[in-house]
């Protein structure tokens, strides 16, 4: 079933799929060649993922505060949201970083 939300809410819904593919293709770069890329590159790419996965997760409270009604339609909200998840997302992915390390090294 489609649904047409307008020309700008479409784009907004791409915008949500494009970051949250690139944040896969950023974790499985870094799962992948974890041995090949220097420290440099790791911590570029975990920040790109870091960033694109928070803009994901800002995306996505728009978009079901559009669907349920509770959201106001303003459009620069966007990035307050953005701004208050990125260093919670931060945090859960240096804490996952680092249990994922502690394990390996006991290995």
């Amino acid at each position: 079933m489609v649904f047409y939300y307008g020309k700008h809410q479409r784009r907004m819904a791409m915008y949500f799929v494009i970051n949250c593919f690139i944040s896969a293709v950023c974790i499985a770069s870094l799962i992948l060649f974890m041995d090949v890329f220097p420290k440099l590159v790791k911590l570029l790419v975990g920040a790109v993922q870091v960033i694109t996965t928070s803009y994901a997760i800002a995306i996505l409270i728009k978009k079901i505060g559009e669907w349920t009604s509770i959201w106001s339609g303003d459009y620069k909200y966007i990035n307050s949201n953005f701004l208050w998840i990125l260093p919670i997302v931060l945090v859960v992915t240096v804490l996952i970083a680092y249990i994922c390390n502690k394990k390996s090294k006991k290995a």
